[in-house]
């Protein structure tokens, strides 16, 4: 009897104790932006080019040299780099004709897009800072910045036979 009891008064002393639990969701949402982004403003473009009409410049601020935005933190800190092949070859592997390339590349880091303020890049990369002048900010939007590099150069048009002659430019953005 006594050992019905104790079951009994252990029912009773759950039942007791169990009460149904409440719980509080919460929807959180963050936007988080991406340290850094990269967009092509401009394509390079040499356009449509005749056998032998020697060479064919894009100088820097001409309207046909290639144009990128770098958007990332005030603070940040970007290595550039340009590599690019010695020549164009033809779109037909049997043709073995190239025309002759050389690229340099220059960049402004003030916020605006002027190429006639850029500074050369060396030929092999450097370390650059997204803005010229890290203090001064007034607000938060203030935080994200823009930098414009310019790619230019020219290619050699020799004695080729017509056709579409390509070649791969990478311009590499690391950051830390």
């Amino acid at each position: 009897m006594i050992k019905y009891a104790v079951h009994i008064l252990f029912l009773i002393l759950v039942g007791i104790c169990w009460t149904p639990a409440e719980a509080q969701f919460v929807n959180l949402q963050i936007r988080v932006e991406p340290e850094l982004s990269a967009e092509v403003q401009q394509e390079l473009d040499f356009g449509t080019q005749i056998t032998n009409s020697g060479r064919s410049q894009i100088g820097l601020g001409d309207v046909n040299m290639g144009i990128f935005s770098i958007r990332a933190y005030y603070t940040q800190n970007v290595y550039l780099n340009l590599t690019f092949p010695d020549a164009l070859i033809h779109s037909n592997p049997a043709i073995d004709q190239e025309i002759p390339m050389e690229l340099s590349i220059s960049y402004n880091n003030s916020g605006l897009n002027r190429p006639s303020e850029s500074t050369p890049l060396p030929s092999e990369g450097g370390l650059v800072a997204i803005h010229e002048n890290t203090t001064n900010l007034t607000s938060t939007s203030d935080i994200w910045k823009e930098m414009y590099i310019y790619v230019y150069g020219y290619i050699d048009i020799g004695n080729i036979p017509n056709g579409e002659y390509t070649g791969d430019i990478v311009l590499t953005v690391d950051y830390d």
